[in-house]
């Protein structure tokens, strides 16, 4: 099992893509966040506001992390909650999913199929991008149907498939990372 970070307060990779990432649904105008904080739950949630995001339901299922969250949290206005994010409802509007994974594809099948629209995963990238690729679609039961890669303002790829529009990003900080964002 991966070992925890304890911190991403260094990880400028990290934050380019994130801030790159959250570009994508600011014209949405979404309010509410449900997502995983990880450990640093105040330097998250100052991003989050910056963007325009009001309300938070963030999870935490490690209960070590969960206690540094209440230790450290700063503001009432966070709904924190201890499990699976997958015990949250998907079936909401106006909401961005943030899913920040620790763990490749090959573990959050479930993850993967219950998320539908507007919602960033991450991934560790201890797999070839193509298995990410592929395994991410075909859980998904999508067929892609074109790809195009980007170099700005940060290399990525757009992937259109049967399900819709997607962003795929990689990044390197402490370790190999990946993003999928669903914009469409």
């Amino acid at each position: 099992m991966a070992q925890r970070k304890l911190s991403y307060k260094d990880a400028t990779k990290k934050k380019e893509v994130r801030e790159f990432l959250f570009s994508l649904f600011a014209d949405l105008q979404l309010r509410k966040i449900v997502g995983l904080a990880g450990p640093d739950i105040n330097d998250y949630l100052k991003f989050c506001k910056s963007k325009g995001y009001e309300e938070f339901e963030i999870w935490e299922n490690h209960i070590p992390t969960l206690m540094k969250q209440i230790r450290e949290l700063r503001t009432s206005k966070v709904e924190l909650k201890y499990g699976n994010i997958l015990n949250t409802s998907e079936d909401r509007h106006n909401i961005l999913f943030d899913l920040d994974y620790c763990v490749t594809v090959r573990h959050m099948h479930d993850h993967i199929k219950k998320f539908k629209d507007k919602f960033i995963m991450t991934f560790a990238r201890r797999v070839k991008d193509e298995e990410t690729i592929s395994s991410f679609f075909s859980i998904r039961g999508e067929s892609i149907l074109w790809k195009l890669d980007k170099e700005t303002p940060l290399l990525h790829t757009i992937y259109k498939s049967t399900g819709g529009k997607y962003i795929f990003i990689n990044y390197r900080d402490t370790s190999n990372m990946c993003c999928i964002a669903k914009i469409n």
